[in-house]
């Protein structure tokens, strides 16, 4: 698949996936770039849904919840 397939295919799956607005699309983008992965494999892995605001404060911006230290040895 090219580069330019991987996009589409990503920008239709943060809109018809995952409801985003444009901002939303563009900041999924970027962090799917910088890690490395597409958008699906980013959304599937490494995103939790939450019931509540509390429960999303917890998971998604406590630095110190499943804090993942990456290093090669």
């Amino acid at each position: 698949m090219t580069q330019a397939e991987q996009l589409i295919k990503d920008i239709a799956f943060c809109i018809d996936e995952c409801g985003m607005n444009n901002e939303e699309i563009g900041n999924f983008l970027r962090a799917s770039e910088e890690i490395g992965v597409n958008c699906q494999y980013l959304a599937e892995e490494f995103i939790f849904q939450c019931d509540t605001p509390e429960e999303f404060q917890r998971i998604h911006l406590d630095d110190d919840y499943l804090k993942i230290e990456w290093r090669l040895d």
